[in-house]
């Protein structure tokens, strides 16, 4: 389909790729269509690389992406809301770096070790508790 609407020569297809973070410098902004997720690691490693996020407004990404802070969160199954943020992010370098800067920060404060440690520890301590009363 990239061929057919000739793209072809400025959309790659990478498949798996070994070490992503090291290609980072080289995108502008991180895009992620899923559908589904759980805690979206690649999200958060983009984020944590200075890449600005345009991802899907589901579950997972909405815990990790702050819509009109860290990215911006599109409706899932719309690919022409995913190109609209895509555009409005390649048009507004400012705002983008804005969003690199925010991100960067969130996956410092809620997703690095400590508060991760801390959140987990939390939860073990709230089993705890229900396992005694």
């Amino acid at each position: 389909l990239a061929e057919a609407l000739g793209l072809g020569s400025v959309v790659t297809f990478a498949g798996m790729i070994e070490n992503a973070p090291t290609l980072y410098p080289a995108w502008d902004l991180y895009v992620s269509a899923s559908r589904r997720e759980g805690l979206p690691l690649a999200v958060l490693e983009a984020m944590a690389c200075r890449l600005a996020a345009v991802a899907t407004d589901i579950p997972g990404h909405q815990e990790v992406v702050v819509d009109g802070i860290t990215g911006l969160l599109v409706p899932a199954n719309d690919p022409g809301a995913l190109a609209e943020g895509i555009a409005a992010l390649l048009a507004d370098k400012p705002r983008r770096e804005r969003f690199e800067q925010a991100g960067r920060q969130r996956v410092e404060r809620a997703f690095s070790l400590p508060p991760i440690v801390k959140a987990i520890g939390e939860v073990y301590r709230r089993c705890a508790r229900r396992e005694r009363e």
